[in-house]
């Protein structure tokens, strides 16, 4: 535990993976990563994925991965909700 400025503990945060049926607690050592998504500039779904940084994994949004397989099982996930709003937009 941390002491903060008035020198109380500050809790670490915990964290969980994000990934479809995981849910693994990230260790001290452990080298995860961090997805997020967003409309961006270009008016369309965008996906970000960056590897483990303390700032960012304490924003609101960021999912937590343990690793490759649970990144891309989201991957997959956000493509095929991507797809299936285009095709219901469209009817194509």
């Amino acid at each position: 535990m941390n002491l903060g400025p008035s020198n109380l503990p500050v809790a670490s945060p915990l964290y969980r993976c994000a990934g479809p049926n995981c849910g693994v607690q990230k260790g001290s050592t452990d080298r995860w990563w961090l997805m997020w998504t967003s409309f961006g500039e270009y008016n369309r779904p965008l996906l970000y994925l960056c590897a483990w940084d303390e700032e960012i994994a304490q924003k609101e949004g960021t999912l937590h991965l343990c690793g490759e397989r649970c990144a891309q099982r989201l991957q997959s996930q956000f493509m095929g909700n991507v797809r299936e709003s285009q095709f219901k937009r469209t009817g194509a």
